[in-house]
């Protein structure tokens, strides 16, 4: 809703202007009145409305003089001016000014006015479109100062110049969505506050990296509550109004809350009055980076999902910064990519509300990568049917595989599949899944402390007699022997 001040000595005018349309259909809310313009300028710094529909000729301050007054305090609602037939030179001085329309008095009708509002509806548009981008400009610039930890004259308390917000106080809330995409009608609706306070606010948006900023300006007299018991789907941290000029000290201390539900998230909305240290990467991860592509271009799963988690858990103790965390997965991710080869049309940034549920979507990114360098490195027959039943076999060894499976996943006849398989590849089905899973089993004993019989059941055996006795049968001894050789 566009917000409308009525300035207008005469009460039965007032009447007239606010009677003649339906303002809320139009998307207008009337918020105030005046009958004279030191009246109505009081109410401008108050209130900071969107249009100011006011009579020229008033007491004590004059329409024309409340336009120019209002511009030199830096304020720039839209004019409209109300005016008779005789007074067009004081409405060529108002346009001059910046007025956007004028309406006689007499002639005043629901068509006019409607008419009327559109243009200044138009003008309203154009304006906010073009501060929300140089607005956000801003922003971006005061971000990278601030994540950076650098100093600069330009972001120094009362220098930082927001377009659009003159006289205003800011609040920031924070969202923690986990998506690459969040919008204020996504905020608004969940109900945290008073419609009428949001609709009267100036807001701006920067999302980074699954993390939406949301500015929220409001005059300065105004004041607002959050519900802090709705249960969310993910973490919201929010401050109290505070003068523009402590735009960067209200980000830090946001930055550092935000840090804090990163690692241990309510899913609440949360009030952030605390500065905190500012972050700075704290946690030496290279060794551990390096690890995870290492151990998965050696195809050893179990040494990635570990270097992870070691990497996943310092991160935690030295409370690092979520844009490092996601970075090195960005960046372990690229080097895996590489690795595999696995080409992927659009492959969308690595984020989540949390560092357990980015572990969690970093492994599976992980792991596709994984599987698809496994396959590269299988052995390819000639025939394309026998290939993908090769394929399922590596992939899905740990499972429990039938040759009705296999037939029906080639469309073929079981004892046909049976019998090209091993014309193709010399071995049986049973005899090649075998070999993938002592494979498998070899490596899993080498590179972890499981238990013999946890090993086996992890790779596909129902019981570790026969477990053992096939292990036997491949490598010549039982999987304890070899596990003490190595």
């Amino acid at each position: 809703m566009w917000t409308v001040l009525l300035v207008e000595d005469e009460v039965f005018v007032r009447r007239k202007v606010k009677e003649t349309m339906p303002w809320k259909e139009m998307g207008f809310i009337i918020i105030g009145e005046a009958g004279n313009g030191l009246e109505a300028m009081d109410k401008i710094r108050e209130c900071q409305p969107d249009v100011v529909i006011t009579d020229i000729v008033m007491p004590l301050m004059n329409g024309v003089d409340l336009l120019k007054q209002a511009r030199r305090e830096g304020f720039s609602s839209r004019f409209v001016m109300l005016t008779v037939m005789s007074d067009f030179e004081n409405v060529q001085q108002a346009l001059e000014f910046g007025a956007t329309s004028y309406m006689l008095k007499l002639y005043m009708d629901q068509a006019t006015l409607a008419e009327t509002m559109s243009k200044v509806e138009r003008e309203l548009i154009e304006r906010r479109n073009t501060e929300i981008r140089e607005a956000e400009a801003v922003y971006r610039r005061l971000w990278k100062v601030l994540i950076g930890g650098s100093e600069s004259s330009e972001v120094k308390g009362s220098e930082v110049a927001v377009p659009g917000v003159h006289g205003r106080d800011l609040s920031i809330v924070a969202v923690q969505h986990g998506r690459s995409a969040y919008t204020l009608d996504d905020f608004l609706a969940l109900n945290l506050m008073e419609n009428d306070v949001a609709s009267e606010a100036v807001w701006h948006s920067l999302t980074i990296e699954g993390v939406s900023y949301l500015f929220m300006w409001l005059p300065a007299s105004s004041q607002f509550s959050m519900s802090m018991e709705h249960p969310l789907p993910y973490s919201l941290i929010y401050t109290e109004l505070n003068p523009s000029a402590q735009l960067m000290e209200a980000w830090q201390s946001v930055l550092v809350a935000l840090n804090a539900e990163w690692y241990n998230p309510t899913f609440s909305a949360r009030l952030c009055n605390s500065v905190g240290s500012p972050l700075s990467e704290t946690a030496d991860t290279w060794g551990l980076e390096h690890e995870i592509w290492h151990n998965l271009e050696q195809l050893r799963w179990d040494a990635v999902v570990g270097a992870v988690s070691d990497l996943w858990g310092e991160f935690e103790v030295h409370n690092a910064p979520q844009q490092q965390v996601k970075q090195a997965a960005a960046r372990i991710v690229q080097l895996c990519a590489r690795i595999s080869q696995l080409v992927m049309e659009e492959e969308a940034a690595l984020l989540a509300p949390d560092h357990l549920r980015l572990k969690s979507a970093f492994l599976a990114r992980l792991e596709a990568h994984f599987k698809h360098l496994s396959a590269s490195r299988i052995p390819i027959s000639d025939h394309p049917e026998i290939n993908k039943i090769i394929s399922y076999l590596h992939e899905h060894y740990a499972e429990e595989i039938t040759l009705d499976i296999l037939a029906k996943l080639v469309c073929m006849d079981d004892k046909y599949v049976s019998g090209l398989f091993k014309k193709k590849l010399g071995l049986s089905i049973i005899q090649y899944l075998h070999q993938i899973r002592i494979e498998h089993a070899q490596r899993l004993l080498r590179e972890t402390d499981r238990t013999i019989s946890e090993i086996g059941e992890r790779v596909g055996f129902a019981n570790d007699n026969y477990f053992i006795k096939i292990f036997k049968r491949f490598t010549g001894g039982t999987p304890a022997s070899f596990r003490n050789r190595t």
